[in-house]
C-alpha cells in the first residue's frame, strides 16, 4: 500500500508495466506463482481491450482479487484502469477491491477529477490520472488541474501520469527512433507540467517510449527523467524494465552528497568532491536522493550487504 511523503509515495510506484487484463500471465503474477516484471502492475481494461472483451475483462478481474496474494513486501503495487467513472464504480463495489492499490485515471479533466476523487472516498485506493489531451497544452488549465488536486485533497493522487502518445497524437505525430522526448515536439510540454506540478509537491510520472528494441534511446530519456524530478516511467514491454531501474539508480557519489546535506553535522555551506552543498537549499534534493535510492536500489550493494 502507498504510504509516507510525496517524494516517497512517487517513487514507490518505481517501473510500471500496463497489462491486458486478459493477459495469460495476470493470474500468476497476481497469485505469486510468477515473479512480477515491474515493480507496479497495472490492469488495463480500457484500449488494451477491444469493446467486445470488456465485460469479459470485467469478469475475468472480479475473478482473480479473491486470488490476489496479501499486501506483503514485495509485492507488486496494483493499480486498474477502467473505462470509464461508470466502470471505476462498478470495481469500487467489488468486495475485494481493496487488494488492489487504486485506479489509473484515463484522459484526465478538471471538470471530471472531482467525481473521481470522490467515488474513492473512504477507501484505501489513490488515482493517478493521465493528463493526455490537448487542452493541458494550455499552461491556465495545467494550473487548474493543479490547484484542484491540492484543494480536494493531494494524500489521494499516487502520481500525476503524462500521456506522451496521446498527446503527441493531438497533433497528428508520433514517437521517432533516436529521439528521446526532450528533443521532440514534447520537450517543452515536459518541462512546463514537471515545474508546475513538482513544485507544488505532486509526484509526476513520465511518458513512456513506445520503441521496445531502441533501448539506448530510452536510457537517454530515464537519464533525463531523473533530471527533470519525474518519480516513475511506464515501460511498455518487460525488455525495457532493467533499463528504465537502472537509469533510475542513486550513483554512489551522489548518495554521498544527499547525506551530508542532511547529517546533523551539516556547516551552512561545504563542498564535496568540487560540487558546492547548501543544506538550506539543498535539503529537498537530498530527501528526494534518498527516497529514490530505496525505490531503486543498487543490486551489487544488497547482494553485499547480503
Amino acid at each position: 500500500m502507498l504510504t509516507q511523503t510525496p517524494y516517497q509515495t512517487g517513487y514507490q510506484i518505481g517501473s510500471t508495466l500496463y497489462m491486458p487484463v486478459l493477459h495469460p500471465r495476470v493470474r500468476d503474477i497476481l497469485t505469486g506463482l510468477s515473479p512480477a516484471p515491474a515493480s507496479t502492475i497495472v490492469l488495463c481494461l480500457e484500449d488494451a481491450l477491444h469493446e467486445r472483451d470488456v465485460e469479459q475483462g470485467v469478469s475475468t478481474l472480479t475473478a482473480l482479487l479473491p486470488e490476489a496474494v496479501p499486501e506483503r513486501v514485495g509485492r507488486p503495487l496494483l493499480f486498474i484502469r477502467p473505462r470509464s467513472i461508470d466502470m471505476a464504480a462498478r470495481l469500487r463495489a467489488l468486495p475485494d477491491i481493496h487488494r488492489v492499490d487504486g485506479f489509473v485515471l484515463p484522459k484526465a479533466r478538471v471538470e471530471t477529477l472531482p467525481d473521481w476523487v470522490a467515488l474513492l472516498a473512504g477507501t484505501g485506493l489513490r488515482l493517478m490520472p493521465t493528463i493526455e489531451t490537448a487542452e493541458f497544452f494550455d499552461p491556465s488549465r495545467l494550473v487548474a488541474f493543479r490547484d484542484l488536486i491540492l484543494g480536494s485533497g493531494p494524500d489521494r493522487i499516487a502520481a500525476v501520469r503524462i500521456g506522451g502518445n496521446d498527446l503527441l497524437g493531438t497533433m497528428g505525430l508520433r514517437r521517432q527512433r533516436g529521439v528521446t522526448a526532450y528533443e521532440g515536439p514534447l520537450g517543452w510540454f515536459l518541462s512546463m507540467a514537471g515545474s508546475l506540478l513538482i513544485s507544488a509537491g505532486i509526484p509526476v510520472a513520465a511518458p513512456v517510449f513506445d520503441i521496445i528494441d531502441d533501448l539506448e534511446t530510452l536510457r537517454r530519456e530515464v537519464e533525463r527523467d531523473v533530471q527533470m524530478g519525474f518519480v516513475s516511467k511506464t515501460a511498455i514491454h518487460p525488455a525495457q524494465v532493467p533499463v528504465i531501474e537502472a537509469a533510475m539508480r542513486v550513483g554512489g557519489a551522489e548518495l554521498a552528497e544527499a547525506e551530508a546535506i542532511l547529517s546533523r553535522d551539516a556547516r551552512a555551506v561545504f563542498q564535496i568532491g568540487g560540487v558546492m552543498c547548501e543544506p538550506a537549499t539543498h535539503s529537498a534534493w537530498a530527501r528526494r536522493v534518498i527516497a529514490r535510492s530505496r525505490a531503486f536500489p543498487d543490486p551489487v550493494a544488497l547482494r553485499a550487504a547480503g
